[in-house]
């Protein structure tokens, strides 16, 4: 049984790969800098307190550990300074140690204009000071490679899942005692990259099984669901039964507000990816997997996820 240590295991992709690690009978250790926020729905796992800030409390947890899952992500879209120096002190550890990283990439790195298809061997232009950081993080991950640790990346749109509060959709999304609003950010027909993170965990899970036979760095697209404001409007009405409304999304307060904060600022640099398709196709990853690559519906993602009630209930 391989061990695995869970960094960000309060976060959105963090807590569904311990979901799916523990579904999968591997031996989960949650590094966390804090022991009292450890979420109840992991109470049997250990706990190791440690700071990503310090790579010798990085080292020390990673003692016996085979396999890091990396779910650090600074709150507010606040990276400047943190995100590359958090992930150079982990990396580190996984080059002295010979460690598998899993790593979740975002589309960020891709320039739409290059589009709307993305494969993993598409040129990487980011367009924006938030890309530029994911792309140093890209780099470094295989630097890391070439040193000793096997780099898995899995690349996915915007997530969906249970509890992902700071996502886009549940903020786009509103249920009212009429039916439900759905906040536009651009155009309404305009295809957008979702992903379902149980989904790309379980994903990430079988990666993990093939490891051995994989090269040292490694990425993959996961395609999850490609649709627009339209289609999941159409959904949700389809399973609720409800009105769904759709309005624009208030980018005028986003720019009032972004001198003042940090996290507006970060929405107002990614508007682009609103304006214009980044599709991500995902056949190098279904020619691994074969049948054992299955998504979930949509529907079902967005009852799973608490986003709406279907009617019979």
């Amino acid at each position: 049984m391989k061990n695995v240590l869970v960094m960000g295991v309060n976060g959105t992709f963090g807590g569904q790969m311990t979901h799916a690690l523990l579904s999968a009978e591997y031996k989960v250790n949650a590094f966390i800098r804090d022991p009292t926020k450890m979420p109840e729905e992991f109470n049997q796992i250990k706990t190791i307190q440690g700071d990503v800030q310090s790579i010798q409390s990085i080292r020390t947890a990673c003692e016996n550990i085979d396999i890091i899952v990396y779910g650090v992500n600074p709150a507010n879209y606040d990276w400047r300074e943190k995100v590359v120096p958090y992930l150079d002190n982990v990396v580190s550890v996984a080059e002295e140690k010979k460690l598998t990283l899993i790593f979740p990439g975002n589309v960020y790195t891709l320039n739409p204009a290059d589009g709307p298809e993305f494969n993993e061997d598409s040129p990487h232009k980011p367009l924006t000071e938030k890309g530029r950081m994911r792309q140093a993080m890209e780099n470094r991950l295989q630097l890391a490679a070439e040193r000793g640790a096997k780099i898995i990346i899995l690349r996915m749109g915007d997530f969906i899942a249970p509890a992902a509060k700071s996502a886009w959709l549940p903020q786009l999304l509103k249920s009212t005692k009429q039916g439900y609003t759905l906040s536009s950010p651009g155009p309404t027909s305009l295809t957008h990259s979702w992903a379902y993170v149980p989904d790309a965990a379980r994903v990430a899970c079988q990666l993990l099984e093939k490891s051995e036979q994989l090269p040292d760095f490694n990425v993959f697209h996961f395609r999850g669901y490609q649709a627009s404001i339209n289609d999941i409007a159409e959904e949700i009405q389809n399973t609720s039964g409800k009105t769904v409304r759709i309005k624009k999304f208030p980018w005028w307060f986003i720019k009032l507000a972004a001198p003042f904060f940090t996290l507006f600022r970060g929405l107002l640099e990614m508007s682009y990816l609103w304006k214009t398709e980044v599709n991500l196709s995902d056949k190098k990853l279904r020619q691994l997997l074969g049948n054992n690559y299955q998504v979930t519906d949509l529907r079902t993602a967005l009852i799973d996820s608490q986003l709406i009630v279907p009617l019979n209930k």
